[in-house]
């Protein structure tokens, strides 16, 4: 929003199409308005460049001209074998860094790096260890994003992992890493294949809005790719809020987690429990009883009283 500021103060009609671009692949919806009544609120150049970011109306080639060479097209490779694909994704990946004193870039994949990345997308077992250092973060993570983002059949044939074909991420990080994997992620993942319509959420909860939408919407040909990037208790919260549940239960076989430090998972009856005590809830006495029994049975890894949910009337 301040680059947005920042457009219209150097009155820089490319920087502020650009800085729209990246916005609505973002958490804020876009709106604008036109006229008041008689009055017109937004006109000439300015008006053209809103309109053209939300492609309405007549197609400017000028722009488009001017504009595509901004954002990396990863779907002229679909066809390319997975590691291929990877070396070009990591060739891409240099061009975000910054040099050092020496002319170098600041960070360059490592071979380590583009090995275990392979091991991710490809490998059959649910849990990869990675040394503490190793660049899960800042390096193995937007380069996951990006393979996601693209169109790469092979890499898509093996995130599907054996079920349906998956249109929406879920990036899982420790509470203290959150906002530094936020930031490699829009820093990496804002500026692909231009006019292709995805989302990068750093909120899960953006799932409560009405225009917010897992799989293909009412109008839209094939699903639109969405990425979640947030922390393991706030995704435990989200799946206590029903009109969450509701969007994400019909289309969970479309749905790829991926957990950066898995600790809190390996408790499944932490986790029953924790989501179990976070309900937000106007659930009747009786009804709130039976839900506590069955985290604490789930917890302490007994049987649940089947007496109990055979006697109540819910």
């Amino acid at each position: 929003i301040n680059l947005l500021d920042y457009a219209l103060y150097i009155r820089n009609i490319g920087f502020f199409i650009l800085v729209l671009f990246f916005l609505r692949r973002t958490s804020i919806h876009l709106e604008y308005i036109e006229r008041k009544e008689k009055v017109v609120l937004i006109s000439g150049p300015w008006r053209e460049a809103i309109v053209y970011v939300l492609n309405i109306g007549q197609k400017n080639p000028h722009y488009d001209r001017i504009f595509e060479k901004q954002f990396f097209d990863l779907n002229q490779h679909a066809n390319l074998p997975l590691r291929g694909f990877i070396d070009v994704l990591c060739e891409n990946f240099t061009r975000y860094q910054r040099f050092t004193e020496d002319g170098q870039y600041q960070i360059v994949p490592t071979e380590k790096q583009k090995q275990f990345l392979e091991r991710i997308i490809c490998g059959e077992e649910s849990f990869h260890f990675s040394e503490v250092g190793t660049g899960k973060t800042k390096v193995i993570m937007p380069l996951l994003c990006q393979t996601f983002l693209s169109s790469n059949i092979e890499a898509h044939r093996y995130l599907a992992r054996g079920g349906k074909q998956k249109d929406t991420l879920v990036i899982l990080v420790p509470e203290h890493l959150v906002p530094d994997a936020r930031h490699q992620v829009f820093k990496h993942c804002l500026n692909l294949n231009f006019r292709q319509e995805y989302r990068v959420y750093d909120d899960i909860f953006a799932l409560l809005h009405p225009q917010v939408h897992l799989g293909a919407n009412n109008g839209e040909s094939k699903p639109k790719k969405q990425i979640f990037v947030i922390s393991f208790n706030q995704f435990k919260k989200a799946l206590t809020y029903d009109k969450i549940c509701q969007k994400v239960r019909p289309h969970r076989e479309h749905i790829l987690v991926i957990a950066d430090e898995v600790d809190d998972f390996l408790d499944r009856d932490k986790l029953v429990f924790n989501i179990c005590s976070n309900k937000a809830n106007t659930f009747a006495p009786t009804t709130l009883e039976l839900y506590f029994e069955t985290s604490c049975a789930a917890y302490h890894r007994k049987e649940c009283p089947r007496e109990l949910f055979q006697s109540s009337p819910n």
